[in-house]
């Protein structure tokens, strides 16, 4: 099977017109390729009095076949904005302690037929409770993406690597640590017991 080296970085810079100006963090959703099932990925969050920054990255590598770029342009990057309750790190993960601001989408199709596959707009963020007729400022978060695509070789069966398809849970075998097998993660942990002593 014919295989691509696929990597992915996002960057989300800063966010404006949001009127919040507390516990406010970004939430990313990444197709994993079978229409289904998608990666997440949340920012740090953020207070302030003026226009929220982040600038937090996220990068993805991965091996997948051809196809999986064709099912890619007809797929879209969602992007959330959310504010975290002031509960306790403990309860927010019993009852979900984040409320919906908003929400845009980035159809992958405009990002892979960018100039050189790299994308920086202000991505339009919908408001949630429907009322953004009344306001004159509609809120906006900056994204840079940038997206290389390698052709690679066969992939070898016989190779000592641990490449599986199942190691992200999608059926393309993204591998969320591309540059790390299993055997280097037994030396790491040998290497580690051995400094405790």
């Amino acid at each position: 099977m014919e295989l691509q080296s696929f990597s992915c970085e996002i960057r989300i810079i800063e966010a404006q017109n949001v009127g919040i100006t507390k516990n406010l963090f970004a939430r990313l959703y990444l197709p994993a390729g079978d229409n289904k099932s998608s990666i997440q990925l949340n920012s740090k969050m953020v207070s302030s009095k003026s226009n929220p920054c982040w600038n937090e990255s996220f990068s993805l590598d991965c091996s997948c076949p051809e196809e999986f770029l064709e099912t890619l342009q007809k797929e879209s990057l969602v992007l959330e904005l959310r504010q975290s309750s002031a509960a306790t790190k403990v309860l927010r993960r019993i009852f979900g302690g984040s409320r919906l601001v908003g929400r845009g989408e980035i159809p992958w199709k405009t990002i892979l037929e960018s100039q050189n596959m790299e994308f920086k707009e202000w991505v339009k963020i919908d408001s949630c409770d429907g009322d953004s007729s009344t306001t004159f400022s509609v809120p906006e978060v900056q994204v840079e993406i940038k997206i290389k695509v390698v052709a690679s070789e066969k992939k070898d069966n016989s190779s000592k690597r641990l490449n599986k398809w199942n190691e992200c849970g999608c059926k393309h075998g993204h591998d969320h640590h591309a540059w790390c097998s299993a055997e280097d993660y037994h030396v790491f942990s040998f290497g580690a017991a051995l400094e405790a002593f």
